[in-house]
């Protein structure tokens, strides 16, 4: 059994079923594929592993802001082991980072944080000072902090040194920021980018607790670079992106929010307190 979907109608309420693999073109191709990697860092980051994307089998989706059913194979780089995975990622609305991946094990297995059937939400309340979701984003904002205050607080921030900046979830972070914003990214666009992250600073949500890469629930700040338009023009492209990360201590789920913007005007903004607007 691959899915256990919903019932009702062909592919199950309005569900569209997707094959992928030998060189078939599909819809959403370049969606899809960040949207398994969030379903694989979501199971590395509860389960302590290190699988990676190898391949798409396929996927379900609906229309406009839609649940993905993925079914996919991922492989230990140490072992070579393949494994084929389950993945559930909903878009909680279209034009922004705004994503819950819920599900992410195995076929054929349950992960510990997941005690209901596979494909259906987790409903057990959290105890915490902050919520899983602004229910209001985008207008609740995720300021950039100023220039005067940048990340000198130690206590408030916790800097990723130079081989931390390498940990693959950072840029999967932004390249969500930036193809959710602009959902007609095709594939082959993708070889127009090459992102180069340069700083990355970490707050945690929780006053209980520090903050520090391993932080679940946090809002990260990055700073990147564009170095393919930088080679173009001759001229630096720096990027800043704001992702607020949350994984559900009792459910396991995890959410995301957040955006990518132009660093110069998003710097300048944050000091008079607005929000600049999003990178074409």
């Amino acid at each position: 059994m691959i899915f256990q979907l919903p019932r009702g109608g062909r592919g199950g309420y309005g569900l569209i079923h997707v094959e992928c693999g030998g060189g078939r073109a599909y819809p959403n191709s370049v969606l899809v594929k960040f949207y398994a990697k969030l379903g694989l860092h979501r199971y590395n980051w509860l389960e302590g592993t290190n699988f990676e994307l190898d391949s798409l089998m396929t996927f379900n989706i609906r229309s406009a802001a839609s649940p993905y059913y993925i079914t996919l194979v991922a492989r230990l780089p140490s072992s070579g082991l393949q494994q084929i995975f389950r993945v559930l990622v909903e878009e909680e609305r279209l034009g922004y980072l705004d994503l819950t991946c819920p599900i992410s094990r195995p076929q054929g297995t349950e992960s510990s944080k997941e005690s209901t059937p596979f494909l259906r939400p987790h409903s057990d309340p959290v105890s915490a000072t902050y919520q899983d979701r602004l229910v209001d984003w985008p207008s609740s904002i995720i300021p950039w902090p100023s220039s005067k205050i940048a990340f000198s607080d130690t206590k408030r921030f916790y800097m990723l040194n130079e081989s931390e900046l390498q940990c693959d979830w950072i840029s999967l972070y932004v390249e969500l920021a930036i193809c959710t914003s602009h959902t007609k990214i095709k594939a082959r666009d993708l070889s127009k980018f090459d992102l180069e992250i340069v700083q990355v600073a970490i707050e945690s949500l929780d006053d209980k607790e520090p903050p520090s890469l391993m932080s679940r629930a946090s809002v990260i700040y990055i700073a990147y670079k564009d170095v393919v338009k930088s080679l173009w023009t001759g001229e630096p492209y720096h990027y800043q992106a704001v992702v607020r990360r949350v994984i559900n201590e009792a459910t396991g789920t995890l959410s995301i929010q957040g955006d990518c913007w132009i660093a110069a005007a998003a710097t300048a903004l944050a000091d008079r307190g607005l929000r600049s607007s999003p990178t074409s």
